[in-house]
């Protein structure tokens, strides 16, 4: 159990008992019957693409530095374009 991820459900689902199987099986039914709906992301699936994203741009020969001063609180959706 190295995994966080797997300790904390292996954690979670001794406290449930005699409940556990049907928890498992309640929990299979509902993402097979999700699975086509949406992607699931995790926090951390979504922490490790912006980071990834935010490397790129800073190791890019191309990437634009702006100052505090050229930043405009009423634009920065706008300034963050340049990382398009």
């Amino acid at each position: 159990m190295n995994d966080p991820d797997e300790k904390q459900a292996a954690e979670y689902l001794s406290t449930l008992g005699k409940s556990r199987n049907q928890y498992i099986v309640q929990a299979v039914i509902n993402q097979i019957c999700n699975q086509d709906h949406a992607p699931s992301f995790s926090l951390s699936d979504i922490r490790k693409v912006v980071r990834e994203e935010f490397q790129a741009v800073a190791l890019s020969p191309s990437a634009t530095v702006l100052n505090e001063a050229e930043l405009d609180p009423n634009t920065v959706l706008e300034d963050l374009s340049i990382f398009d």
